[in-house]
């Protein structure tokens, strides 16, 4: 099992407080239009989901990024 990691996943647009919900437990950051879904990610299986979530939810995609503690 490896270690959780801190990661950005950066969407264009603004997120409604509904899209926000869709993302329990990560933080919401906008800015310069778009929006930041920042938090720990147990794995990949993990990162996955959240992946599929931002495409079932229409959002577009525009980067993914670990970051360092």
């Amino acid at each position: 099992m490896t270690e959780p990691e801190n990661y950005r996943i950066v969407v264009k647009g603004m997120l409604s407080d509904r899209f926000a919900s869709a993302f329990a437990g990560m933080s919401i950051e906008a800015d310069d239009g778009k929006t930041s879904i920042v938090g720990l990610v147990r794995d990949q299986s993990h990162l996955f989901g959240i992946l599929e979530r931002v495409r079932s939810l229409g959002l577009e995609l525009v980067r993914v990024e670990t970051r360092c503690p």
